[in-house]
């Protein structure tokens, strides 16, 4: 029997639901237009994979660059999805704005929620944590290249959840990074995102996520952290002289 619902609630507005149009392989939103493709082998035999073809109006650009071009099953797709923002929301979450961001309704995020009493903003799957190059640069969540490798010691793979107080990595270490002063910097990579703890002679990386979900967790570093306001003014200083 064919899927007529793919998401009940929209994981892009929370608002609508992406039910499945006319086309036998074409799923979209009846609020935002998120529009969503099921991938076939040959014309005919359907894989499960599913790929998007617009986020709807809109300037998406990072998660365009990156998302758009891969084939996921639908539930990392739902996530990956529930990571996308605008740029300029992007830019307003690193400016303060939380009201924006759409709260994680997984059962994993309802599984941090019940044990932290903490709300979940951002939910990233299957990444690599690992000791790195410390950061030097200023703050900045907007990606400029790929995670430096050099140096770089692996230390466990699990999801990242941002509540509303810390980053939470579950694995067989359980990994807490609280969002407090003790944070002096972030850089979002095209392929993962870096904090800098005061007093570590490294930066602890999250490696294997796309470009938009390390801008998103990177923006709300930017926000969360007061210690990180100065590195925020001083970047956008130079975006403004360099326009």
């Amino acid at each position: 029997m064919t899927r007529q619902t793919l998401y009940q609630m929209c994981p892009l507005c929370d608002q609508g639901t992406v039910v499945r149009q006319n086309s036998e392989t074409v799923y979209r939103c009846d609020r935002c237009g998120l529009t969503i493709k099921e991938q076939t082998l040959f014309n005919f035999f359907k894989k499960g994979r599913l790929s998007v073809e617009s986020f709807g109006d809109g300037d998406y650009l990072l998660a365009r660059q990156g998302l758009m071009s891969q084939a996921l099953a639908a539930d990392p797709l739902k996530v990956a999805i529930g990571n996308v923002y605008t740029d300029e929301q992007l830019a307003a979450i690193a400016a303060g704005s939380f009201d924006i961001l759409r709260p994680v309704r997984t059962v994993l995020a309802e599984i941090i929620l019940e044990q932290l009493n903490e709300a979940c903003f951002i939910q990233v799957t299957e990444l690599r944590r690992g000791h790195g190059q410390p950061l030097t640069e200023v703050s900045s969540y907007l990606p400029t290249g790929p995670v430096p490798r050099q140096d770089l010691v692996w230390q466990d793979k699990g999801n990242l959840f941002c509540t509303t107080h810390r980053f939470v990595f579950p694995s067989d270490r359980f990994t807490f990074i609280r969002l407090d002063r003790k944070l002096v910097g972030v850089k979002a990579f095209s392929n993962g995102v870096a904090v800098q703890r005061k007093g570590e002679d490294y930066a602890t990386y999250f490696v294997d996520c796309f470009a938009h979900e390390a801008a998103l967790i990177a923006a709300y570093v930017l926000a969360k952290v007061p210690s990180l306001a100065k590195s925020r003014q001083q970047s956008s200083a130079k975006t403004t002289e360099g326009k």
